[in-house]
C-alpha cells in the first residue's frame, strides 16, 4: 500500500509571518498559531530556518513498516521524511478548503526521480508523461513531478530553481468563486489558469485551489 501523506512542513525566518501570509489566504490556523489542520487528515507546519539553503518545504509520509525505506540516494530524498500519523480536528477554512489534493515538485529531469520515488511511496504505478510524473499517495493526494516548462503552464511561472524542489500545493475547496471571493476580500488578486485558481507564491511555494 503506497504511503500517506501526513504533514507539508514550510519555512521561514519567522513562522509566525508565514502564518500570517497563510491566514491571508483563507486558512484557519490550529490552536499552536503556526500550522493548519485540513479535514483530510493533512497538516501544514510552519517552521523557522535562518539558513536560506535550507528553507525549502519538506513532506512528511506516514511509516509504515510493511513498506521498506527507500535508501536517500537521490537528490529528491532532502524533501521527504517519514513522520507518524496525527489526530487533529480541522476547523471550517474561511477560503473552503477540504484538503490538499496535490503536492507538486519541479525537477530538471522528473523521471530521473522515478525510481527513488517509486519505492520511497510504496507505489509501482504512476503516470508519465511529457510534463513529468504523477504518483498516487494513500488518502488521494498526489505527488506531481514537472518540468518548468509544465510548472509554469500549471502555476503561471516556474521558480528559479536547481534539483529537486517542492513548488507548489493545491488544494481542493467547495467552490472556487466562493474562494476566489475570500481571497480578493483580503487583498489578493487570484486568476483562473489551467483549470485552476491561483492565488499567490509563499516563499517559493506556489498556491492553487481546485473545485472539489
Amino acid at each position: 500500500m503506497p504511503r500517506e501523506l501526513v504533514h507539508v512542513a514550510l519555512a521561514a525566518p519567522r513562522p509566525q509571518d508565514l502564518a500570517k501570509k497563510w491566514a491571508r489566504l483563507g486558512f484557519a490556523l490550529d490552536a499552536s498559531g503556526v500550522g493548519v489542520a485540513l479535514a483530510d487528515g493533512v497538516a501544514l507546519d510552519f517552521i523557522g530556518s535562518k539558513d536560506p539553503a535550507s528553507r525549502r518545504a519538506l513532506v512528511g509520509l506516514s511509516a509504515d513498516e510493511l513498506v521498506a525505506s527507500a535508501a536517500p540516494a537521490d537528490p529528491a530524498a532532502s524533501s521527504f521524511q517519514l513522520a507518524a500519523a496525527r489526530l487533529s480536528v480541522a476547523p471550517r477554512h474561511p477560503n473552503g478548503a477540504l484538503g490538499l489534493r496535490a503536492i507538486v515538485a519541479l525537477a530538471d529531469g522528473p523521471s530521473d526521480h522515478a525510481e527513488y520515488l517509486s519505492a520511497l511511496i510504496g507505489q509501482r504505478e504512476m503516470v508519465a508523461t511529457s510534463a513529468g510524473l504523477e504518483i498516487h499517495l494513500d488518502g488521494g493526494t498526489s505527488l506531481d513531478v514537472l518540468s518548468a516548462p509544465a510548472f509554469a503552464y500549471r502555476f503561471g511561472a516556474a521558480p528559479q530553481t536547481e534539483g529537486f524542489r517542492v513548488a507548489g500545493l493545491v488544494f481542493a475547496v467547495k467552490d472556487t468563486a466562493e474562494t476566489e471571493a475570500v481571497l480578493r476580500a483580503n487583498g489578493l488578486a487570484p486568476r483562473h489558469q489551467a483549470g485552476r485558481l491561483l492565488a499567490e507564491t509563499i516563499d517559493g511555494v506556489a498556491v492553487a485551489f481546485e473545485q472539489a
